[in-house]
């Protein structure tokens, strides 16, 4: 599930900092869902089991041991033998979106993640499609019109590598006429657009 974070705008890197040392220096130490633990303390102690579920309002785990058996031990009393499970899947930013950014887990996870760090405004509660934000992510390609007067560069061919000076540009074939700067004798050359990148746009 994918929550929109409220942020100070302009802190947004700042803040996924922070969520970062927090989920290296203290989630990723404490049992979770899909974790296997070690009891250590009562009549099971030593016994290791997979967290089946965590009752935080409670503080207990729902452990499943070897045997199958599903036990429910306080908090307390396990220690994390092998994280297998993170609760927070990615962190999403994009600097189009301006005060917001975007953490993958469920609900509880992110509140936890994002509780008391500074500039966050709070987390709005309505779980976000990512196609909603999708346009954000994925850079759109610039496209620079080459035109008459342009410098090129030939990316392919025999000219490959070779500058050129644009002379004339026809649209509808999809092709340029150029005249390659290291000619000691300019001759006009024609081809296809596709072989040409903007080396220098024309000056004025």
């Amino acid at each position: 599930m994918l929550y929109a974070i409220r942020t100070t705008s302009g802190r947004e890197k700042v803040i996924i900092t922070s969520i970062v040392a927090r989920i290296k220096s203290v989630i990723m130490k404490k049992p979770s869902k899909g974790d296997i633990v070690e009891i250590i303390e009562g009549e099971q102690k030593g016994a290791r089991g997979l967290v089946k579920n965590i009752d935080k309002v409670n503080e207990k785990a729902e452990v499943e041991l070897s045997n199958s058996e599903s036990i429910l031990v306080s908090l307390e009393n396990i220690k994390l033998v092998e994280k297998r499970n993170l609760p927070i899947k990615a962190i999403l930013h994009t600097e189009d979106m301006k005060g917001y950014i975007f953490i993958e887990g469920e609900l509880d996870d992110v509140q936890e993640t994002i509780k008391n760090i500074p500039h966050v405004k709070g987390v709005i509660k309505k779980e976000v499609n990512i196609k909603e934000i999708e346009r954000f992510l994925i850079p759109e390609k610039e496209v620079i019109k080459i035109e008459e007067g342009d410098i090129v560069e030939i990316i392919s061919g025999p000219f490959k590598g070779e500058k050129a000076k644009v002379t004339r540009v026809d649209e509808a074939k999809q092709e340029l006429v150029i005249e390659l700067l290291d000619a000691v004798i300019p001759i006009p050359v024609t081809v296809s657009m596709n072989v040409a990148r903007i080396h220098e746009k024309k000056k004025g």
